[in-house]
């Protein structure tokens, strides 16, 4: 497994990823651009750098001074439960505690996705608020938080 910087070439992949895996609620292609050319930390997962085929991969903006936003995760259907994501979380936390004066992480999970909430919560991610509707199928979100 390689852990590399999203690129411009990426785009369609990650398009096409985050549409099969987040349906109604995925990213524009044009915001997934504007995140490709300003991100704070947009890392995918590949298998090999012969394939070069996307596993996963993951978004973290800076919207505050102190403060990260964890905006997107994903990792393939068919590859999930193999330890990938916790391998690409675990990178991602370590380039983000390099950033000077970041003190904590957010992000925004579907309160009904029991194995992202697990993943987070074996971070010490906690649980901050339920925030109702939150998706456009009005599906409830945890706030979790990580403080570092």
């Amino acid at each position: 497994m390689i852990i590399d910087t999203v690129t411009l070439k990426d785009l369609d992949e990650i398009y096409n990823l985050e549409r099969r895996s987040f349906k109604k609620d995925s990213f524009s292609k044009e915001l997934i651009l504007n995140l490709i050319i300003k991100n704070t930390c947009f890392f995918k997962l590949i298998d090999d750098e012969s394939s070069n085929s996307i596993i996963g991969f993951i978004i973290i903006i800076q919207d505050r001074e102190e403060r990260v936003n964890l905006i997107n995760f994903l990792i393939k259907k068919g590859e999930r439960k193999r330890g990938y994501g916790s391998f690409l979380l675990r990178h991602t936390l370590k380039k983000v505690k390099t950033i000077d004066k970041i003190k904590t992480i957010v992000l925004n999970v579907n309160s009904k996705n029991k194995a992202a909430i697990s993943l987070y919560q074996k971070f010490d991610f906690r649980i901050a608020q339920r925030i109702e509707n939150y998706y456009r199928d009005k599906q409830s979100a945890y706030l979790m938080i990580l403080d570092i």
